[in-house]
């Protein structure tokens, strides 16, 4: 099975896309760093998530300045994760759009269980048609010591 996953969105100067050599890794790991959720993640880490996902670059004027991934099998599940916009640029509805774009991705239109988690984000995400997972008594997950 071929599955095609370069793709790119436009609104005025910005641009999405999911062509990896685009990526700009540097800038990827400096802000991962900066996050809550992955401060302690090493270069070579941020290298291997985005191996193992779908990668979504935000461009201005060919400058990267935002960025998310999709954990995925292509066909029933995705888990969005690492969305990222830089600080400068925060408060112009990229973020919604950037994960906007990741819902519209032309390969991933039979997923059905969409997740996410999130700290601070919970309005940005319900406004895009997110919900507060209705069954949380059949999550699991295995505890790392």
């Amino acid at each position: 099975m071929d599955i095609s996953t370069d793709q790119q969105w436009q609104r005025e100067e910005f641009i999405i896309s999911t062509e990896r050599q685009r990526l700009d890794l540097d800038w990827i790991h400096s802000q991962l760093q900066r996050s809550y959720w992955a401060r302690i993640s090493h270069g070579k880490k941020t290298l291997r998530a985005i191996a193992g996902s779908l990668p979504f670059g935000l461009y201005h004027q060919e400058v990267q300045i935002g960025f998310a991934r999709l954990i995925t099998d292509y066909t029933r599940f995705g888990w969005l994760c690492d969305v990222i916009i830089d600080v400068n640029w925060r408060g112009h509805g990229l973020g919604s759009w950037l994960a906007t774009c990741v819902r519209e991705h032309k390969e991933l239109q039979t997923v059905r269980r969409w997740m996410l988690s999130t700290n601070d984000a919970h309005q940005v995400y319900q406004r895009l048609g997110w919900r507060v997972v209705q069954e949380p008594h059949k999550l699991m997950e295995f505890p790392l010591s």
